[in-house]
């Protein structure tokens, strides 16, 4: 007969055993059960966008600053206010997670600010805010174009948004949130690493021991809640000003274009084999796309009105002769109170491989943004994430806005202020 004391070892065995298992199967190969991940998406005012499903910016946004409880870092491009806008509110609860305690830092580029709107002075001076501008011409030629923020070191927000109230109303963008400390740590890498740019201090950089960060050879595997299980690893640009053992934007997407088998969608701010700065012919991503279309890989591409300039409208118009190869033209139509400058335009940056593999960014394909400006990407394995970016490709595929490009028809400059 069994005693009580060895009934009760019993079932304490099997809570143990019932606990160790469900712990092995949450954490078993990397994946973390607390990780979260969003596709974030900008919707124009009074256009077909507004149906989408998708988590918006301004309420992924202020849900992130309203709950940092530590550090907020913030590296982006510009800040953009106006009276009675949306960015008004994210301005107000970057103050009061200050007023809180919490350690904000703002990183934006300095030779837009120098010439631009100047609104992220409105955060200036305020205890526990520090910002800093980095000379990014100075330092590669181009531009801190880069638009991404870490909340607790652990909680990242990246995306085509730039922190401009427009992005948020008025023009149709497409980010990610991901909630995983790791990512969190790459990218808290580079920010350390353009915060002592922004001072000159390019030594740290050049004499830097490699550190373990996520990319192409150890991506991230998370569960989220809504898409299941993930593998995703970020890459950045540009190479001379990257943390050792970042993933390269380029050499990424020319990877994803060339394993893809069956289909590209493709929705891009320009593309250019060229651009304004830049005479030598930029033709590594135009010529893996050709070669993709000749073995029969479906190609559509959407880019804005504002992508027809007089260094790309050709070859645009080239490209779109070969077989396989779609490109339409989107104008998004301007809002019913008035014109609004630098808005009503389509500036997501984002493709779609097959049925797995989504590439989410901040970086146009002009040979600039990959090799003298800073960009970050965000490479998604997972067949649910690639659905919904496919279903916003073809809201704006199918939408009254776009036309298929016209090789006969020459382009007016769109007014852009």
């Amino acid at each position: 007969m069994k005693s009580k004391f060895t009934g009760r070892r019993s079932v304490s065995l099997i809570r143990i055993l019932f606990v160790y298992t469900l712990l092995l199967s949450l954490f078993a190969g990397g994946v973390r059960s607390q990780d979260e991940f969003e596709l974030v998406q900008s919707a124009p005012s009074e256009t077909i966008y507004e149906s989408s499903e998708l988590p918006k910016t301004f309420d992924v946004w202020k849900k992130m600053i309203d709950e940092s409880k530590v550090t907020i870092d913030i590296e982006a491009f510009y800040f953009a206010d106006a009276k009675g806008e949306p960015l008004e509110n994210i301005i107000e609860s970057i103050k009061n997670s200050s007023q809180r305690g919490v350690k904000v830092r703002i990183i934006v580029d300095s030779s837009f600010y120098a010439r631009n709107d100047k609104s992220v002075d409105l955060l200036e001076g305020i205890e526990n805010i520090s910002i800093r501008k980095i000379p990014y011409g100075n330092l590669a030629g181009g531009v801190m174009h880069a638009k991404y923020f870490i909340v607790d070191n652990e909680n990242l927000f990246l995306g085509s948004q730039n922190m401009d109230w427009r992005a948020i109303k008025h023009i149709h963008e497409i980010g990610v949130r991901v909630k995983n400390k790791s990512l969190a740590n790459t990218f808290k890498e580079l920010f350390e690493t353009d915060w002592k740019l922004c001072e000159g201090n390019i030594y740290g950089l050049v004499n830097q021991k490699p550190v373990n960060v996520v990319n192409s050879e150890n991506p991230v595997k998370l569960i989220s809640g809504k898409y299941g299980e993930m593998t995703l690893y970020p890459s950045f640009s540009p190479p001379v000003l990257n943390v050792t053992g970042f993933s390269s934007e380029e050499d990424e997407l020319l990877k994803i274009i060339e394993n893809t088998k069956e289909r590209l969608l493709i929705q891009i701010y320009s593309f250019s084999d060229k651009d304004r700065y830049d005479t030598v012919q930029f033709s590594k991503i135009s010529d893996a796309l050709i070669k993709a279309a000749g073995r029969n890989v479906s190609i559509k591409m959407i880019l804005p009105d504002w992508a027809m300039r007089d260094y790309s409208e050709d070859f645009l118009k080239e490209l779109s002769k070969f077989n396989n190869i779609e490109i339409k033209i989107s104008t998004i139509p301007q809002y019913s109170g008035g014109f609004i400058p630098f808005a009503r335009v389509d500036h997501s940056k984002y493709l779609i491989s097959d049925n797995d593999i989504s590439w989410v960014s901040t970086s146009n394909w002009e040979s600039g943004y990959f090799r003298r400006s800073r960009n970050v990407t965000m490479i998604i394995n997972n067949n649910m994430v690639n659905e919904d970016l496919v279903k916003v490709f073809e809201t704006g595929w199918t939408s009254p806005y776009v036309n298929f490009i016209d090789i006969n028809k020459k382009y007016e400059s769109v007014k852009r202020n």
